[in-house]
């Protein structure tokens, strides 16, 4: 009667770690499985989380060499239709103020309001009533003269030289490389933006909306002979997203089929297959259920967890159905056959796999504790509910002890090891160890469309390639940001001072960020031009320049009362003028945040030096981002995840095995095969190519719980049939091959996933645990048992 109450609190306790299920959420962001706290870390978190819009489309219209209508006018169609068919809050396919100039006319007038005082008062006098003719005069000489087309038309327009701003050079700066930024300078490209509905909280909503979007975007271009790219915020999310759901679904399904399979091939018997895939589908939804609780976001690490726990689940299953062919019908015999193995291993694989929380890297950590819980699950699990299942059903066939046994005796188990080990030195003695890699492109998803739209993007508009750095200057209060600009300005200083062969250009738009005391040092001087206005364009008129010539200029002085009556603390609310600030500031109540840029001499080949140099320059509030950054940061994480925690793995493995056995031959003989394992992985590694990189490091640990887990059930087996071989192969022996297939199918399964990354801890946990299962099937029991 008491172990059905057991059994009933177990029940109880799985169903409330279950409710966990409903509080999981995918977290698409790469970033999420790195250190939090890392500067790199921190600035694009940043400059992503205030100058990424997580609601915006971002679409490429291409023309494939048979349309002939333009491909603005396409694009003006496209929002017509898309807005029409409810699935578009709003869309752009040229910039507002071509459509608002009185927009960017505002922005014009704050600029200069806002803008150094030097600078406000040289524009003043040179529209003063003794300079204005002078400088119409200059402006129209360079119109006549200048061979430099683009300054031929700024004069022609803009003869008041309101254009001449410094925060306007890198506006310009884009509009050269990108023709207005929305057509390409071949106009053969066309960049069309679409905002949601509605918000997207999550990756679902953001691929159920592009969905929608494309059934009236497709046919129309299929129709017109055009080619649509899809990138943007959203398109990533929920290619991010979608990936991962594929992945656990389709990875679970690929192993679940394959030990299903391996399963009736070697126990023929479909009643104890269906009660161990109960239990495993206990111990899942415990696992995941407490991931819920724990977590409630699942990282794109953490999608490969489900595959690796049924592998390993598996295991504990198979040992029971192997030692019940021993036991019959006996349950307590069954138990005490299986307990103490499962048990032990069970404990030393949850200990080593919770251990990965040592690590530098948050991705591999909640890895590592998701695959903990389920490992403690199955044991519990399958000890309390399965081992009566096949108790009840029986095992089958009797025990095949009289049947030869394939382990080799003394000699030839002393023999290979000897043969192993010089592979080793010799592999690694003339080929050295393997390599470290990081790779940025190991985050996305395989064939990534969003990435190639984006990539052709930056093909076909140049100022969308980002080999510069972004700076990022944020505070919670005006003043905090504002002294934070200061500070940058001298740190940028220093920095090419000392490294001018590493920076190659930097901008620092402080003229971006409002400024109440340069707002109050120029106040006086734009109120006397704004006065001014009936003057300076009669004088613009007498020269010789029409009214269109004028309309800028005419429009700047007409916005400039407007923008003297703002709160200086605030920036211009116009949506042609916000278009514009969006890409250098963001403003909130308390403070916000300015971007800027440094552009260096070769981004992609930073050595420890440069890296050292520009993470000198980060500090609270202020700091240098990108994705080139990241390698030589992430890079020594990965080294000293190698010592901080295999170390202290190597050390908790001596304790357990310790308590395990007792005795120092056999703790001896276990850390020695775990030795010879990981020496043979990392030859297997050199010769197949095979490099560590920031995911597959954590196959370390997760390779030294599993192949503990042989070591215990082989050698715990092999002291309890007193050294028989055939005994230990036929009982144990076969279980732990199935084991070690099973859990490889596991991991191999991964090698299919759509994340890079992913993929490379499948292939090395593959090559691990079939090296750690030959290891201590060929190896230990001959070495420890009887006969020669």
């Amino acid at each position: 009667m008491r172990k059905w109450w057991k059994q009933a609190v177990l029940l109880l306790m799985v169903a409330v770690a279950g409710l966990g299920l409903g509080r999981i959420r995918f977290n698409t962001n790469i970033l999420e499985i790195l250190p939090g706290e890392m500067p790199e870390v921190v600035g694009l978190k940043s400059y992503y989380e205030v100058f990424s819009l997580d609601e915006e489309l971002v679409v490429l219209i291409e023309a494939d060499g048979e349309s002939s209508e333009p491909l603005g006018e396409a694009a003006e169609e496209l929002a017509g239709l898309l807005k029409e068919a409810g699935v578009a809050k709003g869309a752009r396919w040229k910039p507002r103020w071509m459509d608002r100039p009185e927009g960017m006319a505002e922005l014009l007038a704050w600029l200069w309001l806002n803008g150094e005082s030097k600078d406000a008062v040289a524009l003043v006098d040179s529209l003063s009533e003794v300079e204005v003719e002078a400088t119409m005069l200059e402006a129209m000489e360079r119109v006549a003269t200048s061979l430099d087309g683009g300054e031929m038309m700024i004069s022609a327009h803009d003869p008041l030289g309101f254009l001449s701003h410094p925060s306007m050079a890198a506006m310009f700066e884009s509009a050269e490389e990108g023709g207005e930024g929305f057509e390409s300078a071949g106009g053969t490209a066309h960049l069309f933006f679409v905002d949601a509905p509605e918000p997207l909280p999550g990756y679902k909503e953001a691929e159920a909306w592009i969905g929608k979007v494309r059934a009236v975007a497709d046919p129309w271009a299929e129709e017109k002979g055009l080619k649509l790219g899809w990138t943007g915020e959203p398109a990533f999310q929920a290619e991010i997203g979608s990936a991962m759901e594929r992945d656990m679904t389709k990875t679970v399904g690929v192993t679940s089929t394959m030990i299903a399979l391996m399963f009736l091939l070697m126990q023929r018997r479909l009643g104890l297959l269906l009660g161990m895939a109960g239990v495993i589908g206990m111990v899942f939804l415990t696992a995941l259920g407490l991931a819920g609780w724990y977590y409630e976001e699942l990282s794109i690490m953490s999608a490969g967890f489900a595959a690796i726990l049924i592998g390993l689940a598996v295991d504990y299953g198979v040992l029971i159905c192997q030692e019940a062919k021993l036991a019959g019908h006996d349950e307590r015999a069954i138990r005490r056959a299986t307990t103490r193995s499962i048990g032990w291993a069970a404990a030393t694989t949850a200990a080593v796999f919770f251990a990965l929380n040592l690590s530098g890297l948050p991705g591999i950590a909640q890895l590592g504790t998701i695959v903990a819980f389920g490992v403690i699950a199955g044991a519990v699990l399958m000890l309390n509910f399965y081992v009566p299942w096949v108790a009840w059903r029986g095992a089958g066939r009797p025990s095949n002890s009289h049947k030869a046994s394939w382990v080799p005796g003394r000699n030839g188990a002393l023999g290979l090891t000897v043969g192993f080990a010089l592979l080793v030195a010799g592999v690694l003695g003339f080929k050295g160890l393997p390599g470290v890699e990081f790779d940025r492109g190991l985050l996305r998803p395989r064939d990534s469309t969003a990435m190639a739209a984006f990539e052709a993007i930056q093909k076909h508009f140049p100022a969308w390639q980002t080999p510069s750095l972004k700076l990022v200057i944020e505070g919670g209060s005006d003043e905090e940001v504002a002294a934070r600009v200061i500070e940058a300005g001298k740190r940028l200083e220093v920095l090419q001072a000392e490294r001018p062969d590493l920076v190659q250009r930097i901008d620092l738009p402080s003229g971006w960020w409002p400024s109440p005391e340069r707002v109050a040092m120029n106040r006086n001087s734009l109120e006397v031009l704004a006065k001014s206005r009936d003057r300076i364009l009669a004088v613009a008129e007498e020269v010789g320049f029409s009214e269109e010539g004028v309309a800028l200029g005419k429009s700047v002085i007409e916005a400039l009362p407007r923008v003297l009556a703002m709160d200086p603390s605030t920036v211009p609310a116009d949506e042609a003028a916000a278009e514009v600030l969006r890409g250098f500031v963001s403003k909130n109540e308390e403070g916000g945040t300015l971007l800027g840029s440094v552009e260096l001499s070769q981004p992609e080949d930073l050595s420890a030096e440069d890296f050292a140099s520009l993470r000198r320059f980060s500090s609270e509030g202020i700091h240098l981002a990108g994705w080139t950054l990241l390698k030589p940061a992430v890079l020594p994480l990965v080294k000293k995840d190698l010592t901080d925690v295999f170390l202290p793995m190597a050390g908790l493995m001596v304790v357990m095995l310790s308590l395990v056995f007792r005795n120092v031959k056999d703790v001896s003989l276990a850390l020695g095969a775990m030795l010879l394992s990981g020496g043979l992985l990392l030859a297997s590694m050199r010769l197949t190519g095979i490099e560590w990189n920031f995911l597959n490091i954590a196959a370390t640990p997760l390779l030294l719980g599993t192949g503990l887990d042989y070591t215990i059930h082989i050698l715990l087996a092999v002291r309890r049939t007193g050294g028989d071989l055939k005994v230990v192969w036929n009982g144990t022996g076969k279980a732990v091959l199935f084991c070690g297939t099973s859990t490889a199918i596991g991991f191999g399964s991964l090698a299919f996933a759509s994340n890079d990354a992913l993929a490379s801890l499948g292939k090395v946990a593959v090559l691990g645990i079939l090296i750690s299962m030959v290891v201590s099937i060929l190896l230990l029991p001959g070495i420890r048992g009887k006969g020669r």
